[in-house]
């Protein structure tokens, strides 16, 4: 009996058919995985730009705020007031010749 069923056409293209329909459940369940997947990735991609952008902004104000600090003015104004440092004037100022006092 079981030799004749292997053999019987009928039983074969069943057999072929339900194979194949296997086939095409998996390969749809991997495209929908794999879908799933590539979502995933982008909306990691996608909070990772807002981060950059995020830090590029943060790295601009720094750099603004730092040459807001570090500005001659402020200085200037800092030496005169918390240090009480003047600026010379022309008759205080001295030019020293390298040459003349031994340097290089």
């Amino acid at each position: 009996m079981r030799a004749y069923v292997a053999e019987n056409p009928l039983f074969i293209a069943l057999l072929k058919l339900l194979v194949l329909w296997m086939m095409v459940i998996v390969t749809a369940l991997s495209v929908a995985y794999s879908s799933h997947l590539c979502r995933e990735n982008y909306a990691q991609l996608a909070a990772a730009e807002r981060l950059g952008h995020q830090l590029q902004a943060d790295y601009g104000r720094y750099v603004l705020e730092q040459s807001a600090w570090g500005s001659l003015q402020r200085v200037e104004r800092l030496a005169e007031d918390e240090l009480g440092m003047l600026s010379p004037v022309a008759s205080e100022i001295v030019l020293v010749d390298q040459m003349r006092s031994g340097g290089l």
